[in-house]
């Protein structure tokens, strides 16, 4: 027989584990290669995540690029409108921060692959513009980096220590083992002088997450993951963010601009939900616990009496 003590015990304790699982917040991304049907702006809430959308360019001639460019009525594939952060972490603690680089389309809703310089939306590749980003050749240089910092203590207002750098290196001997040598690296400062695409270090196998596509028509936008981002950034459930700066680019193709982001702050509210606060139910659930516990001690008897 189940002493009736025992019984409400279970059924506190079975009304609080139902009420409270294990906290789950956001679903991954599903990445096509198309950011804004993926990173949907506005989309979310702390259950299901957020996307977080960070402004880039207001418009898409703010990279110059070359007047035939513009006449056949393309966009540089260099053109980046703004770039989309969205964060999962599941019940165990494994998480991630997916980005999505936005490039603005042409008039006619096409986007040229990302970094097709020419701004062709079918990604004829040329003498001075390979196709691909991780082309290890003497005419390219193609790069994407972001430069992720902690928050300084000491000032809100600055990015604190500098962490790691994701992305494809101007310089293809630092090519990490993603598609077209994405990689998740520390930073070297000492080739601080050659600009953001020459500043990867050495792999971070713990951080490294996905390169989803080598870009082409079909899946024209960048898009890739970061692994165990919380822990790389030191985020938490209070509150928070990181810093980022970023550029994509290349210097030799010579028919484009690059796009150059200034260090901007991503609040951590924005992707890191609060801890919920607990259903009325876990409520109860502590209620009959505490209950339980009182009554026990008032049924036990006292001892050391006469």
């Amino acid at each position: 027989m189940v002493h009736r003590r025992m019984g409400l015990w279970g059924l506190a304790l079975g009304a609080l584990i139902a009420s409270n699982p294990a906290p789950s917040y956001g679903i991954p991304v599903n990445l096509t290669g198309n950011v804004e049907k993926d990173f949907v702006a506005g989309a979310g809430d702390t259950h299901t995540g957020k996307v977080y959308v960070m402004p880039v360019s207001d418009t898409p001639d703010r990279v110059g690029q070359a007047d035939w460019i513009t006449n056949n009525g393309w966009v540089s594939g260099w053109n980046v409108k703004d770039i989309r952060f969205s964060y999962a972490e599941d019940s165990t603690g494994k998480n991630s921060l997916a980005i999505g680089i936005n490039t603005w389309a042409n008039k006619a809703g096409q986007h040229a692959p990302f970094g097709q310089a020419n701004g062709d939306p079918l990604g004829t590749p040329t003498a001075y513009d390979p196709a691909h980003m991780g082309a290890n050749t003497p005419t390219s240089d193609k790069s994407i980096a972001l430069v992720f910092a902690k928050q300084n203590p000491n000032d809100v207002n600055k990015p604190g220590e500098i962490v790691a750098i994701a992305g494809i290196p101007a310089d293809k001997s630092l090519n990490g083992p993603g598609i077209n040598g994405y990689t998740v690296s520390s930073v070297d400062m000492s080739r601080a002088s050659g600009g953001l695409a020459y500043m990867f270090g050495k792999t971070m196998p713990e951080y490294m997450g996905n390169l989803a596509y080598d870009p082409s028509p079909s899946h024209p936008q960048l898009e890739f993951t970061v692994k165990n981002f919380k822990e790389l950034l030191g985020l938490t459930n209070k509150g928070g963010g990181f810093w980022v700066t970023a550029y994509a680019g290349s210097a030799l193709d010579g028919v484009a601009g690059e796009t150059y982001l200034n260090w901007t702050f991503v609040p951590g509210t924005e992707l890191v939900p609060q801890i919920p606060v607990p259903e009325p139910a876990a409520v109860l659930a502590w209620a009959l616990i505490g209950g339980a516990v009182a009554w026990k001690a008032r049924r036990r008897p006292a001892r050391g009496r006469a």
